[in-house]
């Protein structure tokens, strides 16, 4: 009873202390609960009412873009090899190990062209040695061009990295840009301190090993914080009580549920 007590005093302590609502979004489409980066994904998590999104971009080796995690197809799909080097058809003819297809950017975005309220990032999957400096520049007009033509009146959409290069690239050239640097590390003062050095104002970092003081140093410094993966509701409710102004979770529909169980301000 006194640790039920002692959460519930902390739940309310934290919303009050919070400039604004948290809001929840959905990792790769809602990864343990649907077939992970697919259409079929999006639809089937916005339909259960959650209107925040994570998802991850690659390119093919005749320049399209393909809406998949990994850089290799074979944990995921039917096929093999790396994207950046196969071409768009034979990612075409092939299917999740579900049996769905495997999206490319314009079908995600077409469907989210007819969403609403929506927050989504959108993670640019570049690295050195599969996107030299002329690729990744081409990378970064065509994704900022196709994103932000479909982007609805009343979407926050942002481009997010562990590749600072696209992020700086994007600050140069569109600096209306919204972007965030994505470590696999905990916030800290040392992951804020990098961000403030980069000239970004969104971190995504761990839960485990953050805390509330870290927290809210990045937002003294003007920083706002994405705390992942949240594989248990328990991690996500621990990321709202440190403060992190989203919070981005493998299981969304059973998220929304435990949000509404526990009258948590949190918004989907």
């Amino acid at each position: 009873m006194k640790r039920i007590l002692t959460l519930s005093f902390l739940t309310l302590f934290c919303a009050a202390t919070l400039s604004a609502q948290p809001r929840m979004l959905a990792h790769r489409g809602g990864q343990s609960e649907q077939d992970e980066n697919t259409l079929a994904a999006f639809k089937a998590t916005y339909a259960a009412g959650c209107h925040g999104f994570e998802t991850d971009i690659h390119i093919t080796a005749d320049g399209e873009y393909v809406i998949i995690h990994d850089g290799l197809l074979d944990r995921t799909t039917t096929g093999s090899g790396r994207v950046e080097e196969l071409s768009s058809a034979y990612i075409r003819s092939i299917t999740t190990k579900k049996g769905n297809p495997v999206p490319f950017l314009e079908d995600v975005l077409d469907f989210f062209k007819g969403c609403e309220n929506l927050y989504v990032e959108f993670e640019m999957k570049t690295g050195p040695e599969h996107y030299p400096e002329p690729l990744l520049h081409k990378f970064c007009e065509d994704i900022y061009t196709m994103v932000m033509a479909a982007k609805p009146k009343d979407a926050l959409f942002v481009f997010t990295s562990f590749d600072p290069r696209p992020l700086l690239y994007l600050r140069a050239h569109h600096p209306d840009a919204e972007v965030m640097y994505i470590t696999g590390k905990p916030c800290t003062h040392e992951t804020v301190d990098l961000c403030k050095a980069l000239g970004i104002k969104r971190l995504a970092a761990t839960v485990n090993g953050s805390s509330r003081a870290a927290v809210k140093y990045a937002h003294d410094n003007g920083l706002l914080v994405s705390l992942w993966p949240g594989q248990k509701c328990a991690d996500s409710h621990l990321a709202f009580l440190m403060g992190s102004d989203y919070l981005c979770t493998d299981i969304p529909q059973e998220m929304m549920q435990y949000i509404k169980d526990n009258k948590l301000p949190i918004v989907y």
